[in-house]
């Protein structure tokens, strides 16, 4: 059994635009909070671009407007194999997954398994000559 077991836990993250849309083709969109106050930008080119459609409204069918973007996710359960390593429980082959330090594998729920070349197969898949 996995130590240190942490269950999946479903999360919902949320971030805003400050869009400038162009009335058919694309656009520029800045990160920004809820009241439209742009997150500093790291790059020159980014900050010309916010500067330019700022000046620019006339070329711009939606200008100047926040947008919300809710994202749904996963983060996968999680724990401590036994040789140390801290390994994701995601479903990387049937269900289980692999220790990238020591190659034991084990379940979504962090319980070791036999690896997969042991399992037993479904006699209906074998191929018979």
């Amino acid at each position: 059994m996995i130590k240190n077991y942490v269950p999946a836990e479903h999360k919902t993250e949320i971030h805003f635009d400050l869009v400038f849309y162009y009335d058919d083709d694309g656009g520029y969109a800045f990160p920004c909070d809820a009241a439209g106050n742009v997150f500093p930008l790291e790059y020159e080119c980014a900050r010309k671009n916010l500067e330019y459609c700022i000046a620019h409204p006339e070329e711009f069918a939606v200008y100047n407007e926040v947008q919300k973007w809710t994202s749904h996710y996963t983060e996968p359960a999680h724990g401590t194999c036994i040789c140390g390593e801290e390994v994701s429980l995601w479903d990387q082959y049937y269900g289980a997954c692999e220790c990238p330090k020591c190659g034991r594998w084990y379940n979504l729920f962090g319980q070791e398994l036999v690896a997969p070349e042991y399992w037993e197969t479904d006699p209906s898949e074998e191929e018979y000559w």
